[in-house]
């Protein structure tokens, strides 16, 4: 008999000890179970806040671009405004030559009518010398207050501007 109770407590003493590693197996399982529902947690915490960062992105890259095509737009419009400086520089550099070339024709014309008028004075002139020459007797030359009769409907240069 004492090799069946010997035996019966070496059974018992195994399974003492099975009992005691499944205890120790089933609190490791409890408590890996639990780290995993933490960790569960956390990572769905970790996963709602890389939606957020993923929408901020999305929004920023968003922003981003209206930004550049703004720039672009911008740097467009001062490309335009230079080249309006450009070309208004150029008019008023024209504008000046013109200035001075209508200021050089405008001389020229008083010069010329200046003296066109001088020549039809001189004509006049020399008409009516060869007319006292050639008929003294149709021009009575001792007239006291002369009257001057401008046959040419000129008037001088002075009165024109």
């Amino acid at each position: 008999m004492t090799t069946r109770r010997a035996f019966a407590r070496q059974e018992e003493s195994k399974l003492q000890l099975a009992l005691q590693e499944l205890k120790v197996s089933k609190d490791l399982c409890a408590q890996l179970h639990s780290e995993r529902e933490e960790n569960e947690k956390e990572l769905l915490t970790i996963l709602k806040s890389n939606d957020k960062l993923k929408a901020s992105l999305t929004r920023l890259h968003i922003d981003y671009s209206d930004l550049s095509e703004e720039r672009d737009r911008l740097k467009s419009i001062v490309v335009s405004f230079d080249e309006c400086a450009v070309e208004y520089e150029q008019a008023l550099k024209r504008i000046t030559t013109l200035e001075c070339e209508l200021r050089d024709a405008q001389k020229y014309i008083s010069e010329l009518e200046e003296s066109a008028h001088q020549a039809t004075a001189l004509h006049t002139h020399s008409l009516f010398e060869e007319l006292v020459e050639n008929a003294p007797e149709l021009v009575d030359v001792t007239i006291e207050n002369p009257v001057t009769i401008d046959l040419t409907n000129d008037t001088l240069p002075a009165q024109r501007k």
